[in-house]
Parts: C-alpha cells; sequence; structure tokens
C-alpha cells in the first residue's frame, strides 16, 4: 500500500498535527549569550574583503 504525500498531510491536519521548528534550532534567539557565539561563528565564515554587520542587524 503507498500513502501520498497529500493523503499524508490531510491525516496530520485532521488530528491537529502543527509543524513547528525545533527548540533548538530557535534557541539562540532567546539568550543573548547563544546569540553572540553564533555572531562569532559567522564572522568567522566571513570573506576577508566584507565588511563587518552591526551589531543590531538581524
Amino acid at each position: 500500500m503507498e500513502i501520498s504525500a497529500y493523503w499524508l498531510w490531510e491525516l496530520l491536519r485532521r488530528d491537529g498535527f502543527r509543524w513547528k521548528r525545533a527548540r533548538d534550532s530557535i534557541r539562540h534567539q532567546a539568550d543573548p549569550v547563544l546569540q553572540q557565539a553564533a555572531r562569532a561563528e559567522l564572522e568567522d565564515l566571513r570573506p576577508c574583503g566584507r565588511p563587518p554587520t552591526p551589531d543590531n542587524a538581524t
């Protein structure tokens, strides 16, 4: 038996299933220390000729 993506979506929707991003994937947005660590990690990946972004930029 094969289940289509649409049918699976319909069954999950009927049961009230809602997709949310995992708490771990957005945890850094709430913690300023983790935000700064993520920003520093991105700075390490920045190409040499590109100017840094301001701290309040999103």
